[in-house]
């Protein structure tokens, strides 16, 4: 399950060289705006499993497996945000969400007390999916206000 970073960092390189210009023709359109990827029970599902987990290795991976699908999450929203801003509303996105990311390693990295043990990825992951989550929140909350701007403007 190690790919999905990969894929996470590969769209979001993908969708930061996209022109910034407030033509229409030039919005990303990455994510239907029809489709909603069904991560939620996958998380869940996850998560059901790390609760019955019987090794620390089973636990650090199931838990970096939640830490993936939820930055997936993260990046349909940010993207869908992304699509409805204007070329320098984008701009300062981007580089907020830049900025956030640096943020997200370090917050990572001080979510681990038990030093040098096998815990620790399993602490790293939670302190991300925590942080990554409260991001989340963030982007939705601005999705739907923008969403509603858009509305509004087209009515």
């Amino acid at each position: 399950m190690r790919m999905l970073p990969l894929r996470v960092a590969a769209a979001f390189l993908f969708i930061s060289t996209i022109p910034l210009s407030a033509n229409a023709q030039t919005r990303s359109g990455v994510i239907p705006p029809d489709w909603v990827p069904a991560l939620a029970p996958s998380i869940k599902s996850a998560l059901n499993h790390l609760r019955e987990a019987n090794s620390q290795a089973e636990m650090n991976s199931l838990s970096r497996q939640v830490a993936d699908m939820t930055d997936a999450q993260l990046l349909i929203a940010y993207v869908r945000l992304y699509d409805l801003l204007s070329a320098t509303e984008r701009a300062k996105l981007r580089e907020e969400q830049s900025r956030w990311l640096k943020e997200r390693s370090k917050v990572a990295r001080k979510g681990v007390e038990s030093e040098g043990g096998s815990l620790a990825p399993l602490e790293a992951n939670n302190a991300e999916v925590t942080y990554t989550e409260k991001r989340l929140g963030e982007l939705r909350a601005r999705l739907k206000t923008a969403e509603k701007k858009k509305k509004t403007a087209e009515e």
